[in-house]
């Protein structure tokens, strides 16, 4: 698949989703595809709404900007983050960029999730409405330390 914008934007676009808005395909996306690099500003700042920061190498965050940015939590999740293992690292910041790929066969129209994974002092309860859902947008390591505090 080709690296550049033009391409992305073919695969996907930001449409209204029950969650105010959503990355949906835009055509049928085949298990382990690589669907986008995740673009957007790198900061260390986590001041400014951080529910939008993904984390990066070496203490650095990316504040995604469209499509990726609408990338919604499911407990049972159709992608995921990636970084290439054998990528160098920005010279700027040493950290390596961060990809999403099809963890299964997307059919078009469907909205791409990611499991957010927060720590548990970051969890809010989940809508997600999978099968699988924890009831909390949490890693599901830390579901635990939620209900012993609930």
């Amino acid at each position: 698949m080709a690296k550049n914008n033009s391409a992305r934007k073919r695969t996907v676009h930001v449409l209204s989703s029950p969650n105010g808005k959503g990355v949906y395909a835009q055509k049928s996306i085949v298990k382990d595809a690589v669907i986008g690099r995740v673009r957007g500003e790198v900061t260390t700042d986590d001041s400014r709404d951080p529910r939008y920061l993904m984390e990066l190498d070496e203490g650095y965050l990316l504040r995604p900007k469209a499509p990726f940015r609408y990338l919604n939590h499911s407990c049972n999740p159709n992608c995921e983050l990636f970084v290439w293992d054998d990528e160098e690292p920005e010279p700027e910041t040493g950290t390596r960029a961060l990809h999403v790929s099809a963890l299964r066969r997307i059919a078009i129209g469907t909205q791409l999730t990611i499991d957010y994974a927060w720590p548990a002092d970051f969890a809010i309860p989940c809508h997600c409405k999978s099968r699988q859902c924890r009831g909390w947008i949490v890693d599901a390591g830390e579901l635990a330390k939620i209900k012993n505090k609930r």
